[in-house]
């Protein structure tokens, strides 16, 4: 760890020893999950069934947002229990949304975004004599 200390103070560098990097999902640690809180997860697909990587999904009311990975997969944590709205966006699709999302504490799993491609997206596919298929 000697390379760790001359760029990390020794709490950072006494963190990233502590931390678990199995589960690490979306740029969140599981490890700061409060289970009085709520979590949110899911994933983001195209019409196919293929993960968006790189959506960006969020809280209407709090405003907390995170970004799907390259499966599409995504994690909000530490939310309080409650009702959302809850947004996913994805360059060169329609916009898609949950409306009356009940979130309870602990693990709150299927919050699945089906997103469809925009016109443009299709039309420029078209023009180039090429389906558009992101994966």
């Amino acid at each position: 760890m000697k390379v760790m200390e001359k760029y990390f103070s020794k709490q950072e560098e006494e963190y990233m020893e502590n931390i678990n990097y199995e589960s690490l999902v979306v740029g969140q640690g599981f490890s700061r999950m409060n289970n009085v809180l709520g979590h949110i997860r899911g994933k983001v697909t195209d019409i196919d069934g293929y993960g968006l990587k790189n959506s960006r999904i969020w809280v209407r009311e709090t405003g907390l947002c995170a970004m799907s990975d390259a499966c599409g997969n995504y994690v909000l944590i530490n939310n309080k229990p409650g009702i959302y709205s809850l947004v996913a966006e994805c360059q060169g699709y329609s916009r898609s949304e949950f409306v009356d999302a009940i979130v309870e504490q602990g693990d709150n799993p299927g919050f699945n975004f089906v997103m469809f491609q925009t016109y443009n997206r299709l039309r420029q596919g078209r023009r180039r004599g090429s389906l558009v298929c992101p994966l």
